[in-house]
């Protein structure tokens, strides 16, 4: 490296001072030479943005390479290098978005904290406060928006549609009074049938209250009760296991009953006639063993047609019967289980 300021002596042809220095002036150039040669000796350096110097070394602080990675291109590795994105669409473009936002759509339903993103971090979303205090609400009333949420709420002390409460009794011996109640009250309940059971002479009891079993402490037959039965004749009241009266009466010629249209002929009687004003029905059940029925028409204005149970005059199920002229009449006998026909006058079987 040149320095400058150099001092020049000048020397002209020996023993001549023509175009020479004086030998005082010479040593003065010799001087200033030495002093400008020794102050460059040792320079000063003052190191720019990357540049570092150590002992008088100079060394590159700053980027010495450039390498390409990922979707990245340059066009060359040192001096000046042009840089260049190569993702996108393939043609070195990308997107145009330098950040990223939440905005809610009502600060009264969300709140965003944390937006918008630059270049990374997190974007913190939560339920915006209603202001409800939080807690638990007896039998509430309460107002809820189009989101779902609780807006108002506050305890109530109704609950309940109820507007009066009584009590209904069933059958004797209970009364009520008092009701219904419609705000407050009382409802009496009072036993108007047996309050109290003493035992008399010759009973005995099982207890005062709840289930009582009233008892006999009398001696005497073990029969506790008498019943009659029959195949051929009505009986009324057939069992007596105290005191009573057993009825036995003959169904034959017994009574008689008036049979209506659409009516069920009555097996208690043995006689049922019947006065048609048009097309008429009726039915006969299933009888007991030995048991008579007879029918007869006394006036005729239709058709009488009966439905028989168990027709003895059928295989099986039911037959009918039809009665089509005044005078018209028909005697059944149940019989191993079927009405059989032992006597008829002008009817027709089916």
């Amino acid at each position: 490296m040149a320095i400058s300021g150099q001092q020049v002596i000048r020397v002209g042809l020996p023993n001549e001072s023509a175009n020479s220095d004086s030998l005082y002036t010479a040593f003065n150039k010799t001087v200033t030479n030495f002093n400008t040669l020794f102050a460059c000796a040792s320079p000063s350096y003052s190191a720019g943005l990357g540049i570092g110097i150590a002992n008088s070394i100079i060394t590159n602080t700053g980027v010495t390479q450039i390498v390409a990675g990922t979707n990245i291109t340059i066009s060359q590795s040192n001096g000046n290098v042009e840089i260049s994105a190569a993702g996108g669409n393939g043609n070195g473009s990308g997107g145009t978005v330098t950040y990223v936002g939440i905005e809610p759509a009502s600060t009264q339903r969300i709140t965003v904290s944390g937006s918008p993103i630059i270049s990374n971090g997190n974007v913190i979303l939560d339920l915006a406060s209603t202001g409800i205090t939080p807690g638990y609400y007896t039998n509430p009333t309460m107002q809820v928006d189009e989101y779902g949420r609780v807006t108002d709420i506050a305890n109530n002390t109704v609950s309940g549609t109820v507007t009066s409460i009584g009590i209904l009794t069933s059958g004797t011996g209970i009364q009520v009074s008092g009701g219904p109640i419609t705000s407050v009250g009382n409802i009496t309940l009072t036993n108007t049938g047996v309050t109290r059971l003493t035992a008399g002479t010759g009973i005995s009891l099982s207890g005062t209250t709840g289930n009582i079993t009233v008892s006999s402490t009398t001696t005497g037959g073990t029969v506790t009760s008498v019943g009659v039965s029959s195949n051929t004749l009505t009986i009324t009241n057939p069992t007596v296991t105290t005191t009573g009266t057993i009825n036995i009466e003959s169904p034959i010629g017994s009574s008689s009953e008036n049979l209506v249209n659409a009516g069920a002929a009555n097996l208690s009687v043995t006689a049922s006639y019947f006065t048609t004003t048009g097309a008429s029905t009726a039915t006969l059940a299933a009888g007991t063993a030995g048991l008579i029925k007879t029918f007869m028409m006394v006036a005729d204005g239709g058709d009488m047609v009966i439905t028989v149970s168990n027709a003895g005059w059928k295989a099986s199920g039911t037959g009918t019967i039809t009665f089509n002229d005044i005078g018209d009449g028909c005697t059944l006998q149940y019989i191993n289980s079927k009405w059989y026909c032992i006597g008829q006058n002008g009817v027709t079987f089916g």
